[in-house]
């Protein structure tokens, strides 16, 4: 549902300025609706003066979360999922749409057979990059014990150089990091196109902060979804491709482009957490953390701030 921007008369749910540190993990072009509602101005119009806040690993961002250092973190929620079986109050009020994950060989590599013995970079045993790269491996018919899996420290971009160094003989990402350093590879496999969804990030804070302030969550909520109903309409296109060359740092305009195609058109309209997906994430986890089994998502994920938005509608300036 649209409204006009006047039609709602920046009818904000929050009326004094209040200051929101946000953290978020990995520099990709999966944040451009995060950046977006920095950068064109959608959270200072709910009155969120807003500090947008990069921090490498989700590892590092969820202790600067409970600590109170962040107000909101936006990372992996098997992070949050993982702390909260330890009974620490998170909530996950909105997430990213599947992460575009690439299964990315060398150039000579052209079938799965090929990469028994070989090392595969992930970013940990039990993280996200880990359980998506034997799922595809699996799929693709090659069991996870057959190759090696060498751990990078630092995220994405950092697997990205260690593949284009040659450590590395294949690896699972997005390849918009590759284009952007000029890295040779080859795709052997999409991760979507295979039903391996593994949501890109998800929208986390704690429970008390959002028990206590659900008007600045209700207002930070409304403003990321605005900014994705910006970055979605075609007539934002260049306005879209700034704030992706800011924030990416380059004026690449082939890269760009890419992070356009990858992150925009699959982005959906209301930013809800997809409980089966979390739910699939959750079952590789259980092999290691079996007290997943036992987590209640409804107490974990928290739809009714995206809800109220979409019924409500949405307010998108002319």
């Amino acid at each position: 549902m649209f409204i006009t921007w006047q039609g709602r008369a920046l009818a904000a749910e929050v009326r004094k300025v209040e200051r929101l540190k946000i953290g978020y993990a990995s520099i990709s072009g999966n944040r451009i609706s995060l950046w977006a509602a920095q950068d064109v101005g959608f959270f200072a119009r709910h009155g969120l003066a807003a500090e947008l806040v990069f921090i490498a690993t989700s590892a590092q961002g969820m202790p600067a979360l409970l600590a109170g250092d962040l107000a909101i973190f936006s990372g992996s929620p098997e992070t949050a999922a993982q702390a909260a079986v330890r009974g620490i109050d998170l909530a996950i009020i909105a997430s990213n749409e599947p992460t575009q994950y690439k299964l990315i060989v060398q150039p000579g590599i052209r079938s799965v057979a090929e990469l028994k013995g070989k090392k595969i970079g992930i970013d940990r045993v039990g993280g996200s990059s880990y359980y998506a790269t034997r799922r595809m491996l699996e799929k693709l018919g090659l069991k996870p014990e057959e190759v090696e899996f060498m751990q990078v420290a630092g995220g994405g971009i950092q697997r990205a150089a260690a593949f284009g160094s040659g450590v590395l003989s294949a690896v699972v990402t997005t390849i918009e990091r590759l284009e952007r350093a000029k890295i040779p590879y080859h795709v052997l496999a999409d991760a979507i196109g295979m039903g391996v969804r593994i949501i890109g990030s998800s929208v986390i804070t704690t429970r008390s902060f959002r028990d206590r302030n659900r008007n600045i969550i209700q207002g930070f909520v409304r403003a990321l979804t605005e900014a994705i109903h910006w970055t979605k309409n075609p007539k934002n296109r260049e306005g879209v491709l700034k704030v992706f060359s800011r924030n990416l740092r380059t004026d690449d305009a082939s890269v760009l482009g890419l992070n356009y195609r990858l992150y925009v058109d699959p982005l959906p309209l209301f930013p809800y957490t997809n409980m089966e997906d979390l739910r699939s994430n959750l079952t590789d986890l259980a092999e290691s953390n079996p007290k997943l089994r036992e987590l209640n998502l409804s107490e974990l994920v928290d739809n009714s701030f995206v809800q109220r938005v979409e019924a409500e509608g949405v307010a998108t300036p002319r």
